[in-house]
């Protein structure tokens, strides 16, 4: 009901016509105010008004008496600010449900719920509850994680939980009835806080507090605690009323901006002008925030003239890197540059009389109020660089220990002196981005090693007589992403096509050595004699143990075979085993499609002894043979199952294309450009041997 719609919901002192308790979206709505608050001091600090626009506390009914329950049904209001889930005045339906029939200690208690009259759905039900069914008010109530103790007992211990209690601690409500509250403390909840509690419970006052709490299973989460008392009619402590909120997301989130800001003050108080530097810390947060994102040197080019330039006001600029030699300058991205500047400076040499070069040769920043100066201390400057147009300048290198990566470079459109923490803030930039700048090399340096020893063990693809064969591989977006996917196909001595496609577990570098280590045997073994597909994988599988060959793997082994019969027929015949992989796919020459799929076996690397399976299919003249990895059909927010489906409708639409071009629609049907893995596919299409090898097929050919 209200808790599967957002609604702003306050727990109500009925006695005192205090508020103790608001959620997150009541919070938003009057986020100055402290608890408790009497309820027409929230009305006011919310901005309350009645549909007519007057105030809400100067009407006939207002928002103490809606708590009352008064009027039974509710009455339209609106607020003055917005909050996640409302606009500022948009039409609230608040409604106010006395807890009559809750606990005893919660019969003092009013819930008071605010909800935006675009769900009529959910307003309805809230009516219907406060007007017919005062049962449902529990059930509303129960919605708050609560507790209720009895401070006339001995150690004050807890009387009644809520179901949300419950889920939150996971005790159950006999696991606690009976025992002190103080169950959810551990070993690294703070005495101060603990104290802070004690204390206002001690006063007979409403007190609240965020703590670190307990669950039952031992796993920690900060609880929001707000703690009231219940008196009698004679004025004398009979119960309290525990609220609890889980605020753990909060806390954390808050945690990881303070540290974030306490690694800018660590970054600024390196440098010479500290006290100064403060006011450039955003430049600094928002750099290294921003840096962490990137993967290419490009990435970290675009972040760095884009955000350095931006937060210091600076006209534009870029990136130029140093070459292995550190004898030219390369610029890897340029913002704004006045007209023929970028042309003229795209590479410079380490000696040149540049700013830049000076920056980079002496290791130090070079700063020009404006292009006099600059001029002036470099002549021959103006002759390749519209100088006039720019104001003050900066060169500042990038530095790993004694070595100089790179110069960031920036330029203002007016003159002026760089101030002391302006300098030391982009000293500070340069070195997160000399930093950035290792790692995406390094990155790429490792990918670079990776893809090559991957495509280094793809396959040239034989061209039997009348079979065509093509693949593909389509790397992940992601840059450090390197999969053991592969395929193979080799034309065996007996003329039958073996094919091979498969999949390692991991995205690394060990997943594309493994990947090699496989097909390498696969071919031996495949090659070495004629046997069934099966006894091939078996024997495989045994040499991964004997071999101490780590790693899981799936795969599917498949031979195209011909005998006599078959080829007056015109039909080959597919013979194929599956360790765990996806199903091929069949494509016949009117489009229609079978998914080759058998019964489940294990992977390989997994149980070398398990029994393994032969499977047979004709393969008509004009059918096609994909077999793919899961990067093909497996993405995020569509299910294996129909990624197959969408491959079926797409080999069906694409049928009469010739297989290079087929192949082209599927990667881009269904992978598109930013892959979340690695995929690669090999089809064989089995054309007429009636007629001569088509053109397309290639020369004949094996491998």
């Amino acid at each position: 009901m209200v808790h599967d719609y957002p609604a702003a919901v306050m727990l109500v002192d009925t006695a005192s016509n205090q508020i103790v308790y608001v959620n997150d979206l009541a919070r938003q709505l009057a986020p100055d105010v402290t608890l408790p608050i009497d309820v027409e001091d929230w009305s006011r600090a919310a901005g309350l008004q009645v549909a007519a626009g007057g105030e809400l506390v100067d009407s006939a009914t207002p928002l103490t008496q809606v708590a009352q329950g008064d009027p039974e049904r509710g009455r339209q209001i609106s607020a003055a600010l917005r909050s996640q889930a409302t606009e500022a005045r948009e039409a609230l339906w608040a409604i106010g449900m006395p807890l009559l029939d809750a606990p005893p200690p919660l019969r003092a208690r009013s819930l008071l719920i605010l909800m935006p009259v675009r769900f009529p759905t959910a307003v309805a039900d809230v009516t219907d509850a406060a007007v017919v069914g005062r049962a449902h008010r529990s059930v509303l109530a129960s919605g708050l994680a609560l507790a209720i103790s009895d401070p006339t007992a001995e150690d004050d211990p807890l009387i009644w939980v809520s179901r949300s209690f419950e889920e939150l601690t996971g005790y159950t409500r006999e696991e606690v009835v009976g025992r002190n509250c103080r169950l959810l403390q551990g070993d690294d909840t703070l005495p101060a806080d603990v104290a802070h509690l004690r204390d206002g419970i001690a006063q007979e006052q409403t007190v609240s507090k965020t703590i670190l709490n307990y669950r039952q299973d031992g796993s920690a989460f900060y609880n929001h605690v707000v703690i009231s008392p219940v008196f009698d009619a004679e004025g004398r402590l009979t119960h309290r009323v525990g609220v609890l909120t889980d605020v753990t997301g909060q806390v954390l989130a808050a945690r990881e901006l303070e540290e974030a800001h306490a690694e800018a003050d660590r970054a600024r108080k390196a440098q010479a002008a500290a006290e100064e530097v403060g006011r450039f810390g955003r430049l600094l947060l928002v750099l290294s925030e921003s840096l962490t994102a990137t993967v290419t040197v490009e990435d970290v080019a675009a972040t760095v003239s884009d955000v350095v330039a931006r937060e210091l006001g600076a006209a534009g600029g870029g990136l130029l890197l140093a070459d292995a030699t550190q004898t030219h300058l390369d610029f890897v991205s340029m913002d704004a540059m006045p007209q023929d500047t970028d042309a003229a400076w795209s590479r410079l040499t380490w000696n040149e009389d540049a700013p830049i070069s000076l920056a980079a040769r002496s290791r130090q920043g070079v700063f020009y109020r404006d292009h006099h100066a600059l001029a002036k201390a470099h002549p021959s400057i103006t002759e390749h660089a519209d100088v006039p147009a720019m104001g003050a300048t900066a060169n500042v290198p990038l530095l790993l220990g004694r070595d100089v990566v790179g110069v960031i470079f920036l330029f203002w459109n007016e003159p002026h002196v760089l101030p002391t923490a302006q300098r030391a803030a982009l000293q500070a930039a340069a070195r997160y981005t000399a930093q950035a700048v290792q790692r995406a090399t390094l990155i790429a340096e490792r990918r670079t090693a990776a893809e090559t020893l991957q495509n280094s063990l793809l396959t040239r693809l034989p061209e039997p007589d009348h079979l065509e064969l093509r693949a593909r591989y389509v790397p992940a977006a992601t840059e450090e992403h390197v999969g053991g996917d592969w395929y193979d196909a080799i034309t065996l001595p007996d003329g039958a096509t073996t094919l091979v496609i498969g999949d390692v577990t991991g995205h690394d570098m060990t997943a594309a050595a493994h990947m090699g280590q496989l097909r390498g045997l696969l071919r031996a073994f495949a090659f070495d004699r004629e046997e069934p597909p099966a006894d091939i994988v078996n024997r495989l599988d045994r040499a991964l143990l004997g071999l101490h060959i780590d790693g899981l793997a799936t795969l599917v082994l498949a031979r195209i075979e011909q005998t006599e019969d078959d080829a007056q027929a015109g039909l080959r015949r597919l013979r194929w085993t599956n360790a765990g992989h996806l199903p091929p796919v069949l494509l016949l020459a009117d489009g229609t499609t079978r998914v080759l799929d058998t019964e489940p076996e294990m992977l390989i690397g997994l149980a070398p002894d398990s029994p393994r399976s032969n499977h047979s299919e004709a393969l008509p003249p004009g059918s096609t043979l994909l077999l793919y990895t899961d990067g093909l059909v497996e993405h995020r927010g569509r299910s294996i199952t129909d990624g197959v489906d969408d491959l079926r409708q797409v080999l069906t639409g694409a049928k009469d294309l010739p297989l290079e071009e087929l192949l082209d629609r599927v990667v881009d049907e269904l992978v598109g450009d930013s892959p979340d893995d690695d995929c690669a596919m090999l089809a064989v299409r089995a054309h007429r041997q009636d007629r001569p090898r088509p053109a397309e097929a290639g020369p004949n050919r094996s491998a």
